[in-house]
């Protein structure tokens, strides 16, 4: 699957708008979920491993970072002291560099993981808000709709929350 960064930028701006959540909160998701993407299809599960997109070029850039290793016993997460220098000139045996890649298209099964990753973190974002926006709100009185009685609870919907009161 081919990254359309063109409209993966729109389809950002939008989600924003619609989640009412910074555009940065939701480029950090996709920039994660890229990252997830990647590790599923390049990589190891051991690696640590992120992303940066260039929202107006386009470019999207996986880094990995590696620890220099005398011998390397695992390329998945060591890299040669040799190879570490030409990436950053002092490093040193034990120093983590980290190697770039440019990100061009996924698998089926990565391209699955990455919306896996942004729902998720799209659900965690969006809680977030509406914890912040009603924290300072304890102790006072705020309107709100009664949704449903039940035997011991009243459901009421706050605007974008709903809120239980024992019955």
């Amino acid at each position: 699957m081919d990254l359309n960064v063109k409209q993966l930028v729109q389809a950002i701006r939008s989600i924003a708008d619609e989640k009412n959540l910074p555009e940065e909160v939701v480029l950090d998701i996709v920039q994660q979920a890229i990252a997830a993407a990647w590790r599923r299809d390049h990589g190891d599960r051991e690696q640590d491993v992120r992303a940066e997109m260039n929202t107006q070029s386009g470019d999207v850039t996986v880094f990995v970072s590696k620890e220099a290793v005398e011998e390397v016993e695992n390329d998945a997460v060591q890299i040669s002291l040799e190879d570490a220098k030409k990436i950053k000139e002092d490093a040193e045996v034990g120093d983590f560099v980290e190697e770039s890649e440019q990100a061009t298209s996924f698998g089926r099964v990565a391209a699955q993981t990455a919306k896996q990753v942004v729902l998720q973190k799209l659900r965690e974002a969006e809680r977030e808000v509406v914890m912040t926006e009603y924290a300072d709100k304890i102790g006072t009185v705020i309107v709100g709709v009664v949704q449903r009685v039940e035997s011991r609870v009243v459901r009421v919907e706050l605007g974008k929350a709903t809120g239980i009161l024992p019955a």
